[in-house]
């Protein structure tokens, strides 16, 4: 009857011994383990670094975003309004943690993970800039910075030529050397011998029938005939075109030039080089408009150069050619007598379709790459202004936090010059960091601009520019 009351109480104390130790094991642990791990996590999350690479990697200050963010580059006051109550939350915020055992690593860390700005948003702009020379455009739209040299120096397969000559009465007349017309006949003969195997060409007159006269005006200004239809070039049936006319009457223009482009846009490949060839005495008189024709065809054909010569003209005829051919994307040269026809023609003419060819377009575009290079430069300074005001204006609230704390006694002094220094340094990384970006950007502007010139150097070295 004894035993039976100590084996109870025996029982009993081993079980209350064990719920105790398992309390012990399952409940101390895991407070304190919950505690010290979210502590950590945060500690591990509120870092930041001196060094440039890092630091464009590194978010923005919770209280940068919250409110400053798009205010960045705003206007002093409506900035200063939205810095100010970022600082002031960071004071409430200090406020209610314990920070007296706090070293000046922990301030440093604090005041800047809390209000620094969004470092890679302001520089990635800077990366971002792109370096292109849009002014400079071959006539088929390309880049020149885009073609290598190898093709700028590469004839094309299919060059098509037409050539266009004015058969008005004017023509009839004579200059130094000759009749015009007779002239301009031979010189268009001796350029047709000389073309390469590979080029094309058409011949067309346009206002030989009828006379000058207002009741022949009609017919005339619908004389517009290809008296030899593109293809390579054959001396007996050339000669024999050109032998089909003389000079008669009014100066069709518009619709010669409207004429050439369907033929040459209905025989070119996508690829062939054009040209339309122009020699005229005149102003357009059967009420076309030529500007607005050669603009359309400089629209139409690929790669078109119009290339106009005014034979013994007077200035309102020189000024109407000049728009013409600066329509038609390209050269207008005024001649008085024969020598002057044959060296345009025969020189001129055939340079436009090879390498010498350049010779026009470099005159035309030599200036474009400085004055792209200014307005990258000058797109640069912009962006560098703009990186600058939100480092500046980081390190002004940085140091605005850190007065008021000191201000308040949250810290002391050894401590608050410690962080002023941290912060300096930060501010003096991230620009020198910003600015090696901004050196490369400038360098490339320059570099490509240098590659270009001597892109072009190459290219236009013979032709004693």
């Amino acid at each position: 009857m004894l035993k039976k009351p100590w084996l109870i109480l025996l029982l009993v104390c081993v079980a209350l011994l064990g719920c105790q130790q398992d309390e012990t094991k399952s409940g101390q642990p895991k407070e304190n383990t919950g505690t010290s791990k979210t502590q950590k996590t945060t500690e591990e999350k509120e870092t930041y670094s001196l060094i440039g690479e890092e630091i464009e990697k590194e978010p923005a200050g919770h209280l940068f975003e919250k409110y400053i963010g798009k205010k960045e580059f705003a206007d002093q006051e409506e900035y200063e309004k939205a810095e100010e109550e970022a600082v002031a939350e960071y004071l409430e915020e200090i406020k209610n943690k314990d920070t007296k055992d706090w070293d000046a690593k922990q301030w440093a860390t604090s005041i800047i993970t809390s209000l620094r700005t969004d470092v890679g948003n302001v520089i990635q702009p800077v990366r971002d800039m792109e370096v292109k020379y849009h002014e400079l455009k071959l006539p088929d739209g390309r880049l020149v910075q885009d073609v290598s040299e190898e093709e700028l120096n590469e004839q094309p397969d299919e060059v098509n030529i037409a050539v266009l000559i004015d058969a008005s009465g004017s023509m009839k007349a004579e200059v130094p050397g000759g009749i015009k017309m007779a002239l301009a006949k031979s010189s268009i003969e001796q350029f047709s011998e000389s073309l390469p195997e590979n080029v094309n060409i058409s011949l067309s007159v346009f206002g030989h029938k009828g006379t000058g006269s207002d009741q022949d005006k009609k017919m005339s200004c619908e004389s517009i005939e290809t008296v030899y239809p593109l293809k390579a070039y054959d001396q007996k049936a050339f000669s024999a075109a050109l032998d089909q006319f003389d000079a008669s009457g009014w100066t069709p223009l518009a619709s010669a030039i409207q004429k050439a482009e369907k033929e040459l846009k209905e025989t070119s490949g996508e690829q062939a080089k054009t040209f339309i060839y122009v020699v005229s005495d005149g102003i357009e008189t059967c009420d076309g408009d030529p500007v607005q024709a050669a603009k359309a065809a400089k629209h139409s054909l690929t790669d078109l150069q119009m290339n106009i010569i005014g034979f013994d003209v007077d200035d309102e005829a020189d000024r109407q050619l000049k728009e013409v051919a600066n329509a038609g994307g390209g050269k207008y040269t005024s001649v008085n007598n024969k020598q002057e026809l044959d060296e345009e023609v025969t020189k001129s003419w055939k340079e436009s379709m090879g390498k010498t060819g350049w010779r026009y377009w470099f005159s035309q575009n030599s200036h474009s790459t400085n004055v792209s290079s200014v307005r990258m430069a000058s797109e640069l300074r912009g962006l560098q202004g703009d990186y600058l005001t939100s480092l500046n204006r980081e390190h002004d609230r940085m140091k605005t936090a850190l007065n008021e704390l000191s201000d308040e006694d949250i810290m002391d002094l050894d401590t608050k010059l410690a962080i002023s220094d941290a912060i300096d340094e930060r501010t003096k990384t991230v620009k020198e960091y910003a600015d090696s970006v901004r050196q490369e950007k400038h360098r490339e502007i320059f570099d490509t601009a240098d590659s270009i010139k001597e892109k072009m150097d190459h290219v236009t070295k013979d032709l004693d520019l």
